[in-house]
């Protein structure tokens, strides 16, 4: 899965010469965190976040009054305070590569830019969170087999036949590494015409079920 399979297309923008007035309502406006700034070609020339404005606003305690702060952040341009070393990521760029710049970097989103820093796009946590509902299938009935097995090469194939010769389609199969060189394999298939025997064959081939949850498809 692609960045350019989940990212949203139209992406609200400021510019350098716009206020911090404009932006921070605009982004209120669209309930934004932050506002990639771009010029007339619109290649991204830096970002600004709701944090930004929080610290260029006057404070709370403040004496000044609603109507003064706005004249004062309508006097003060984005280019005064937008961070210009902006995280990016290309639309040819696999989701879990976007995830692990999105954790790194602990930012909300990204703009998705081509080879010559034009915007095309916009990636946000939402977009991370409907790609891995989509990988898990979540919108389907399902039965989810967890059980560890020694971390060798072929632990997937092998159950993968198990499956196969019991005449079960499988939804979705991920495994992860544990720390004592062990795998935690997760299968998700329909067993409702099937029945459970699949779970006897897993266990008679040598693999530690931990757990079997059934789930109805969620909306």
């Amino acid at each position: 899965m692609l960045v350019k399979d989940f990212m949203t297309p139209v992406v609200i923008t400021v510019r350098e010469d716009q206020s911090m007035l404009e932006a921070r309502e605009t982004m209120r406006g669209k309930n934004l965190n932050s506002l990639p700034v771009v010029d007339d070609l619109k290649r991204v020339r830096g970002i600004i976040t709701a944090e930004d404005i929080g610290k260029a606003s006057p404070s709370d305690a403040s004496t000044l009054s609603r109507y003064e702060a706005n004249y004062l952040l309508g006097r003060l341009k984005v280019r005064d305070i937008m961070s210009r070393t902006v995280i990016t990521v290309e639309a040819d760029d696999t989701i879990e590569y976007v995830a692990y710049k999105l954790y790194k970097f602990k930012v909300n989103a990204l703009p998705v830019v081509d080879e010559n820093n034009k915007l095309v796009g916009i990636i946000s946590q939402t977009d991370i969170f409907r790609a891995f509902v989509e990988i898990m299938s979540m919108d389907r009935s399902c039965t989810r087999i967890t059980f560890d097995a020694t971390d060798k090469v072929g632990v997937v194939a092998e159950v993968s036949n198990l499956f196969k010769e019991a005449g079960i389609n499988i939804i979705s199969i991920v495994s992860r590494q544990l720390e004592d060189s062990t795998a935690e394999v997760v299968v998700r298939a329909d067993l409702r015409e099937h029945g459970m025997g699949i779970i006897e064959s897993i266990r008679e081939a040598g693999y530690t079920i931990t757990s079997i949850e059934t789930y109805e498809g969620v909306e």
